[in-house]
C-alpha cells in the first residue's frame, strides 16, 4: 500500500483498538465488522450525493447537513482524512460559500476512496477472526 494507504489504515486500525478489548471477543469483532462493512455500503453513495450538491453549488444547507454526516461517519470509523475534509467544506457552506467546489469534490472522492480501501481490508481481517 502507498504511504497514505499505510497511515489510513494506521488510524482505522487505532480507532477499532480505541472501541474494542485488546483481545476483542467474538461480539466485540462481530460489531466491529459491522461498523466496518456499513461505512464500506453506505459511504459511496453519501459521497455521491455530497459532491452532486457541490457541483450544484445551490444549496449550502444540504452540503453542510451532507458533509456534517459524512464526517461523523468518517470520525467513528477513524478515517480521519475524510472526517477533516468534510469538517471544512461544513464550515465552509454553514459561512454560506465554498471556496473551491470541484476541488474539495475530488479531495473528497480521493479521501473517501482511501478510507474505502483501509476498511475493506480491515473488514476481511475481521471478517477471518470473526466466527462464524
Amino acid at each position: 500500500m502507498p504511504e497514505d494507504d499505510e497511515q489510513r489504515l494506521a488510524g482505522v486500525r487505532a480507532r477499532i483498538a480505541a472501541i474494542t478489548d485488546p483481545d476483542p471477543t467474538p461480539a466485540e469483532l462481530a460489531l466491529v465488522l459491522r461498523l466496518l462493512r456499513s461505512f464500506a455500503a453506505k459511504t459511496p453513495g453519501a459521497v455521491e450525493q455530497l459532491t452532486t450538491l457541490l457541483a450544484g453549488r445551490a444549496d449550502p444547507g444540504g452540503i453542510r447537513d451532507r458533509a456534517h454526516a459524512l464526517k461523523g461517519s468518517a470520525a467513528n470509523i477513524g478515517a480521519t482524512g475524510l472526517a477533516a475534509v468534510c469538517a471544512a467544506l461544513e464550515d465552509q457552506a454553514r459561512a454560506g460559500t465554498v471556496a473551491d467546489p470541484a476541488g474539495t469534490a475530488d479531495r473528497i472522492r480521493s479521501e473517501a476512496t482511501g478510507a474505502l480501501r483501509a476498511v475493506s481490508a480491515l473488514a476481511e481481517e475481521f471478517a477471518q477472526r470473526c466466527p462464524a
